[in-house]
């Protein structure tokens, strides 16, 4: 029997896309303010890199629960429990006065980051056709990778001078993530879209070992697992990095910016280009390739040719974010979708916890970026060779399995 899908009504496009900026928002924010944290709490970049990667970890953690969830419950309501616990979290963090108190509210945001994110995926898979699906998640991808564009570009030169603290700068950050909170509930239906769980299901352990069975969801994991050491490596330590070169606060986090800026008409125009191929891993080994000789020529590089260097790392690390991000769900039925991703997402940001704290390490101990740039080359040279093994989940693979 044919699959049957409806559009995403257009309402719940608007706030979904709103979610996913205020989703992440709250936490790429923080790179931008990260010496004035260490400054005024005290604290080591280790300790600092912790409040960055503390979310990523509960993201980790919570990403199959938040996936089961969905699929017990509904998208609506899995998704509605989220945006509570993220609104909430991230505000509070604006009143911490403490390390402490700032990491404890930096995980509850964490928990809502891990019961939304991981089914925005299922969102996009269960109300577009197959095909589709991966565009959908291009969209969302727009909205994420603005959400760290903004702050990097404009949170020194423009909000920190006239929040003059680090608290309020994150308090600004929350307001998203609470609008899109209020209008999720208000606005949204149960289900969001006429095929999005319709009939919801209990947790059928059976299914789970299924998909936890799937090399080709743990190959997927590990993809993903090594993308989010570099990507959160890379966004994390950069700002820092510049003003090393010679850059000021302000400039250094407008150079970064072109990272996520690049990334908007990267990931609008390559998945339709992906899907029009009907192949997804050319673009993945393609960009691991890239950041091999982006990761190693930022050892070389001075501060004029650092914007070069970020357009490429860019195009580089958005490319493979959308198609990593549409992975599990062209691979399992709509009915798991949500498990899935949720597995994938769950192996996939231990690295964006191990990434950036790995850094924060070495830079503790040796005062230099040398061996956090080598790592990243390393790392991406072994996802470059994993994402030639994974199975190709284009259309005309599928085309060819069920023709």
């Amino acid at each position: 029997m044919a699959e049957e899908y409806y559009r995403l009504p257009r309402r719940v496009l608007a706030i979904a896309l709103l979610l996913a900026f205020g989703i992440w928002l709250p936490l790429l924010v923080v790179p931008t303010i990260e010496d004035i944290i260490t400054r005024q709490l005290g604290i080591s970049h280790a300790l600092t890199a912790l409040l960055y990667s503390a979310p990523v970890a509960m993201l980790a953690l919570l990403a199959i629960p938040g996936g089961l969830l969905a699929d017990r419950i509904g998208i609506k309501k899995a998704v509605g429990i989220g945006t509570i616990f993220l609104s909430v979290g991230a505000v509070l963090r604006g009143m911490s006065t403490d390390f402490s108190t700032l990491l404890g509210f930096t995980i509850l945001y964490g928990v809502g980051l891990g019961l939304c994110f991981p089914n925005l995926p299922k969102l996009a898979r269960y109300c577009s056709p197959r095909e589709r699906a991966n565009v959908t998640l291009g969209i969302f991808t727009v909205a994420i990778v603005f959400s760290g564009a903004l702050p990097l570009a404009i949170t020194r030169p423009l909000i920190y001078p006239i929040a003059q603290s680090f608290q309020v700068v994150l308090l600004i950050s929350a307001l998203p993530a609470v609008a899109a909170a209020i209008l999720w509930w208000l606005l949204v239906g149960d289900p969001p879209c006429e095929s999005a769980g319709v009939e919801t299901v209990g947790f059928d352990i059976s299914a789970l070992r299924k998909i936890v069975a799937r090399a080709d969801l743990w190959l997927a994991g590990l993809l993903f697992f090594l993308h989010n050491i570099v990507l959160y490596t890379w966004i994390g330590w950069v700002p820092q990095f510049l003003t090393g070169i010679g850059a000021s606060a302000d400039a250094a986090g407008l150079i970064t910016s072109v990272v996520l800026w690049v990334g908007i008409p990267s990931v609008i125009l390559l998945p339709r280009v992906s899907t029009r191929l009907g192949k997804r891993k050319p673009f993945l080994w393609g960009s691991s390739i890239l950041l091999v000789f982006a990761s190693y020529g930022a050892l070389f590089i001075n501060l004029p040719l650092s914007w070069v260097l970020m357009f490429f790392t860019g195009i580089a690390t958005t490319t493979r974010f959308v198609m990593l991000l549409a992975l599990p769900v062209e691979m399992v039925t709509p009915e798991i979708s949500g498990s899935a991703s949720g597995m994938v997402m769950s192996i996939g940001y231990v690295g964006a916890l191990v990434g950036p704290l790995a850094g924060g390490f070495i830079l503790d101990t040796t005062g230099s970026y040398h061996w956090i740039f080598i790592s990243l080359a390393v790392v991406s040279v072994i996802t470059a060779v994993i994402a030639f093994i994974i199975p190709e989940t284009g259309k005309k693979l599928a085309v060819k399995i069920t023709g």
